[in-house]
C-alpha cells in the first residue's frame, strides 16, 4: 500500500504540473491498476478528468481505441475530422492526418488541466495508440495530462517516451486490511488471512474472492469458497492464452486449473501433452514447477479455466486425473469431486495434513475448504483437531484461528472440547495476546475428575500466563494443582507445564532445576526433546546469566527445526532477545536482522516490536524507535503482559537517558520498577542501576544514594556476574567523592574479555560523568573516548551519539579522536606488532617477555579499546590511523 501511496503523490505532480505530464502504469492482472486510476480521480478534487476503459475486443476494429476515447471526452467533431475515419474494417488508416486534425480541434475545445485516465492501453488497436500518443505528447504544452495502464512489461512504441512506473504485489498485512475495506459483511480476521494466502500479493484478486465470499456469506456458506468464482469475464484471458500457446498446452493448463497440485509425472500422461509444452508454460511463468509438483500460481487465471468448463466437463477433467495421479492425497482430492465418490471428508483432512507438512499450505487449505463444503452427516473433530495443531507448527496462525472457530460449532465430546481449548489457548500464547485464566479454571473445575492430564495442561498454561504478568504466587498455585492432575494421570507433564515451571524457578530465582534440565537436554538425542523446551531452557539461562549456554542451546533447537517453521521462527526471535539481555550488541543487531527478513508469522506480540525498537536506538534512530514505543505505552499495563510492559518504560527511559533528559529518564525507571511487581532478575537490576545513573545525572545525588539503599539486597539477591557488574556500577554512582572513582577505577579492572562490552563502555561513561562533575576534565574526556571508542566498535551508535554530546560540552576536549594517544607506548608497541602479523611468540620474543605476559598484555588491550581479538584490533587502529 505504501507503495501505491507514493505512487498517487507522484501522479499527483503530474497533473498540475507544465512538463512531463504523461505516465505509464505498468502491472499484471489483478495488482489494481484500474483501482490506482480510480483513486487519481477522487484525489482530483473537481479538476476536470475522464476516465476511459478499453477492451480486448477493440483490438479487432480499426480506431475502435480512439472512438472510445473521444465518446469520453465528449465532443461535437467538425466533418473534416471525421471524414478521415475509415468506412470499412479493411480500409487504411491515415494516423497522421487524422492526429493532426485532432490535435489542432482538440487544443481549441478541451478544457485546461484537463486529466485523461485509461485503462489498458495496451488493449487498444495500433492505429489508436500510435494517434493517442502522438497527441498525449502535443498537448502537454497545453496542460492538459494522459496518465494509462498496461499490463505488459512492453510498453508500446508511441508510449516509450512517458514515464513509467510499475506496480509492486502487496504483502499480506495490506492485504488482508484490502479484503476488510471491501467486504460488505463482517469478514473475520482469520478469514481475511486465508484470502490474502490465496492472492498471492494481487490485490485484484482478493477483491474478487471477497465479493464470491460475501455472496456465499449471505447464503449461509460457512467454508470459503475455492477456487471463487470470477466476476469479470473471462474471454479476454482465455484469447491471451490461445495467442500465445498451442491447443495441447492450453488443454494442460484446463487439467492444471482443475486442482491445486499435479505432479509432473501424471501432466506428462495428459492427452497429446508433452515435456516441452510443460518446459514451455513454466519458461513463460504461467505454471509454477516446486519439486516434483505443477501449479498455476495466478489465481485470477485458475479461476477462469476452472469456470469456463461447465460442471460436466470438469466432472470429466477431475476423474481423468484421478485415474492418472500416483500421489494418493491428489487421486483421493479428484475422486471426491466425482458424482458417485463416497470419500470421506476426514479423508481429505488427513491429506491436507500431509500437504501442510510439506509446506504446500495453498494446497492443503483447499483440500480442506472441499472437506468442509462436502460435510452432511460427517463430523471430522479429531481430523479438524489435527489439523489446526499442523497448521500451528507451519506458523499459519491466522488461519488456525479461523479453522478453531468453525471447529466450534461442530459436535464434540468434553475430551475434543479441552483439546481444542488447548489449541486456543495456544494461538493466543504464540500471539503474545491475554489468556484467559478465569475460562480455563471453569473448564477445570468442571472436567478434572475425567481428564487429568488435559485439564492439568489448561493449568500449566494458565501458570504461564500468570507468571510474565508477574503474578508468581498465583502462578506457583496452578502449578502445583496441574503437578496433582498430572500426578493422577501417571504423567510427568506437558512441554507447556515444564515451561511454566521453569519460568517460575527462573523469576523466582530457584535456579537448581534449570541447571539440571540444561544437563539433560544437552546430553539428549535429536528428536528427543520437544522445541518449546529448548526455548524454556535457553531463556531460563539468560536470566541465569549462562549466556554462552543458552545460546548453544537454542543452536540445538535451530539447527534441528528445518521442517518445522514456526520453532524456526520462534528460535530466531529468541536469538534476538536473548542477545539484546546479555548486553551483547554487535550480535542481537544481527539477530533483529535476520529476524526482520525471515518469514514470521506475527509471533509473540508486541516482542518483535520491543525488539525492533531496542534495534534503532542502538542505531541512533530514535525517529525510528520512538513511533514503536509510542505505540506500545498507552497499552503498556493492560494490553500486553508486564514482562513486556516494563521492556517498553525502559526503552523509553534509555532514549530519554541518551538524550540527556535525565528527569524524564528517571520517571520512565520509576514505572518501569512498578511493572516488576515481585519478579528480581538482572532486568530488574539494570532497571535500578538505570534509575541511579538518570537520578545522579540530573544532579539528584541524595535522592540516587536513597534508591540504592532502598533496592541494594533486591539486587544483590540476583546471582549472576551481570547483576553484580551492574550492582558494583550504581554502588559507584550512588557513593561521593574519591570513593566513588576508586570503585569505578576498581570495576575496570576486574572486568573480563567474557563480560559485556556494553557494560564496559558505560562503566567508562558513568566514571566519566563523575570525573567532569568533579572538575578533572582531561581525565573525563579520557574515559568519554574509551566508552565512544567501545560504543561505535560494538554498534551502539545511540549511546556513541551521548558520550559525543557531553564531549562537546568539555572544554579541553580533543577536536580529533587520539584514542592512540590514550594507550601507553609499550601497548602503542603492541598494537604495532599486531597489525603487523605478529604472532604471540613472536611477539614475546621482540620484547623478551614470556608468551603468557604478552597473553595478559592483549587482554588488558582488549579491554580497553573494546576489541574482542587481534583481528579486531588491528582493523580498529588501521581504521583510525587512515
Amino acid at each position: 500500500m505504501r507503495n501505491r501511496q507514493q505512487l498517487l503523490a507522484k501522479l499527483r505532480k503530474f497533473t498540475h504540473g507544465y512538463r512531463d505530464r504523461a505516465a505509464i502504469i505498468s502491472g499484471g492482472p489483478g495488482l489494481g491498476k484500474s483501482w490506482t486510476l480510480e483513486q487519481i480521480g477522487q484525489q482530483l478534487n473537481g479538476q476536470p478528468h475522464r476516465l476511459i476503459r478499453s477492451s480486448k475486443h477493440e483490438t479487432s476494429w480499426p480506431l475502435s481505441g480512439l472512438l472510445s476515447f473521444l465518446c469520453a471526452v465528449p465532443l461535437k467533431l467538425s466533418p473534416k475530422v471525421t471524414e478521415l475515419f475509415p468506412n470499412a474494417v479493411d480500409a487504411q488508416v491515415d494516423c497522421y492526418q487524422i492526429a493532426m486534425a485532432l490535435h489542432q480541434e482538440l487544443v481549441e475545445k478541451v478544457e485546461p488541466e484537463m486529466v485523461f485516465l485509461i485503462d489498458d492501453l495496451d488493449l487498444m488497436d495500433a492505429a489508436s495508440q500510435r494517434i493517442i500518443g502522438f497527441l498525449a505528447s502535443r498537448m502537454q504544452g497545453n496542460r492538459v495530462s494522459f496518465i494509462t495502464t498496461i499490463s505488459t512489461d512492453r510498453v508500446p512504441e508511441p508510449f516509450e517516451a512517458f514515464r513509467r512506473y510499475s506496480l509492486d504485489r502487496m504483502d499480506p498485512t495490506t492485504l488482508k486490511q484490502v479484503a476488510k475495506d471491501h467486504c460488505i459483511v463482517d469478514l473475520q480476521d482469520s478469514v481475511a488471512e486465508v484470502l490474502a494466502q490465496f492472492a498471492h500479493g494481487n490485490p485484484g484478486t482478493i477483491v474478487e474472492h471477497v465479493k464470491s465470499l460475501t455472496d456465499a456469506q449471505l447464503e449461509n456458506h460457512w467454508p470459503l469458497a475455492i477456487p471463487y468464482r470470477p466476476r469479470q469475464e473471462s474471454s479476454a484471458t482465455m484469447s491471451d492464452l490461445h495467442a500465445q500457446f498451442t491447443p495441447a498446452q492450453i488443454n494442460a493448463l484446463r487439467y492444471i486449473a482443475i486442482g491445486p497440485l499435479i505432479s509432473y509425472a501424471s501432466a506428462l500422461k495428459l492427452p497429446e501433452v508433452t515435456s516441452f509444452d510443460l518446459r514451455e508454460l513454466v519458461t513463460a511463468g504461467i505454471v509454477s514447477l516446486h519439486e516434483d509438483m505443477l501449479s498455476l500460481p495466478d489465481l485470477l487465471m485458475r479461476s477462469r479455466l476452472f469456470w469456463s468448463a461447465d460442471c460436466p466437463n470438469r466432472i470429466q477433467l477431475h476423474k481423468h486425473v484421478a485415474e492418472i495421479s500416483e500421489t494418493p492425497a491428489l487421486k483421493l482430492f479428484h475422486e471426491s469431486h466425482l458424482d458417485d465418490s463416497m470419500a470421506p471428508s476426514g479423508e481429505l483432512i488427513i491429506a491436507a495434513i500431509e500437504l501442510l507438512k510439506r509446506g504446500r499450505i495453498h494446497a492443503a487449505i483447499e483440500f480442506d475448504e472441499w472437506a468442509l463444503v462436502r460435510l452432511e452427516e460427517e463430523n471430522p473433530v479429531p481430523e479438524l483437531l489435527a489439523y489446526i495443531l499442523q497448521l500451528l507448527r507451519s506458523g499459519q496462525l491466522g488461519i488456525a484461528q479461523r479453522y478453531t472457530q468453525y471447529t466450534l460449532t461442530l459436535e464434540m465430546t468434553s475430551s475434543e472440547k479441552l483439546k481444542l481449548m488447548t489449541l486456543e489457548l495456544e494461538l493466543m500464547a504464540l500471539k503474545g495476546t491475554f489468556i484467559p485464566t478465569s475460562r480455563i479454571y471453569s473448564a477445570v473445575d468442571e472436567h478434572q475428575c475425567e481428564h487429568h492430564a488435559l485439564c492439568g495442561n489448561l493449568l500449566s498454561m494458565s501458570a504461564l500466563a500468570l507468571c510474565l504478568n508477574g503474578q508468581l504466587e498465583d502462578a506457583g498455585a496452578d502449578l502445583r494443582r496441574a503437578k496433582e492432575l498430572f500426578t493422577k494421570a501417571d504423567s510427568d507433564g506437558t512441554p507447556r507445564f515444564l515451561q511454566a515451571r521453569m519460568v517460575h524457578d527462573s523469576y523466582t530465582q530457584n535456579f537448581d532445576p534449570i541447571l539440571s534440565e540444561s544437563q539433560v537436554i544437552s546430553r539428549a538425542k535429536p528428536g528427543e526433546v520437544d522445541e518449546i523446551t529448548y526455548l524454556t531452557v535457553a531463556s531460563a539461562l539468560s536470566e541465569l546469566g549462562q549466556h554462552e549456554q543458552a545460546r548453544a542451546t537454542l543452536a540445538r533447537l535451530l539447527s534441528g527445526a528445518h521442517g518445522v517453521p514456526l520453532y524456526k521462527s520462534l528460535g530466531l526471535l529468541y536469538d534476538a532477545q536473548l542477545a539484546i539481555k546479555a548486553h551483547d550488541v554487535p550480535r542481537g543487531l544481527k539477530a533483529v536482522e535476520r529476524w526482520n527478513s525471515s518469514a514470521n508469522a506475527g509471533l509473540m506480540r508486541p516482542l518483535p516490536r520491543i525488539i525492533n525498537a531496542w534495534y534503532w536506538l542502538m542505531k541512533n534512530r530514535a525517529d525510528k524507535a520512538m513511533p514503536i514505543l509510542d505505540s506500545l505505552r498507552p497499552y503498556a499495563h493492560d494490553e500486553i503482559p508486564s514482562i513486556y510492559a516494563s521492556r517498553v518504560t525502559e526503552l523509553a527511559g534509555l532514549h530519554a537517558l541518551m538524550s540527556g533528559r535525565f528527569d524524564e529518564a528517571a520517571t520512565h525507571f520509576q514505572h518501569t520498577q512498578l511493572t516488576y511487581r515481585k519478579i528480581v532478575n538482572t532486568q530488574y537490576v539494570e532497571t535500578c542501576v538505570n534509575l541511579i545513573e538518570a537520578l545522579a545525572s540530573a544532579n539528584h545525588p541524595e535522592q540516587a544514594a536513597n534508591e540504592f539503599r532502598a533496592t541494594q539486597s533486591l539486587m544483590a539477591s540476583v546471582k549472576s556476574r551481570q547483576a553484580k557488574l551492574l550492582l558494583r556500577r550504581a554502588q559507584a554512582i550512588a557513593l561521593p567523592g574519591e570513593v566513588a572513582l576508586s570503585r569505578f577505577q576498581s570495576l575496570l579492572e576486574t572486568w573480563q574479555p567474557g563480560d559485556s562490552l556494553l557494560e564496559l563502555a558505560r562503566i567508562h561513561h558513568c566514571y566519566g560523568v563523575r570525573l567532569d562533575f568533579m572538575g578533572r576534565q582531561s581525565q573525563a574526556v579520557k574515559q568519554f573516548i574509551a566508552a565512544k571508542t567501545i560504543y561505535r566498535n560494538i554498534g551502539a551508535l545511540g549511546w556513541a551519539d551521548s558520550v559525543v554530546k557531553l564531549l562537546s560540552k568539555v572544554d579541553d576536549a580533543p577536536t580529533s579522536e587520539p584514542e592512540l594517544e590514550l594507550l601507553t607506548h609499550e601497548e602503542n608497541q603492541l598494537v604495532s606488532m599486531v597489525r603487523q602479523g605478529l604472532t604471540n611468540k613472536g611477539i614475546a620474543d621482540e620484547l623478551f617477555i614470556s608468551v603468557s605476559a604478552v597473553e595478559a598484555r592483549l587482554t588488558r588491550l582488549f579491554r580497553k579499546t573494546g576489541t574482542r581479538n587481534r583481528q579486531q584490533l588491528s582493523a580498529h587502529f588501521a581504521l583510525r590511523i587512515a
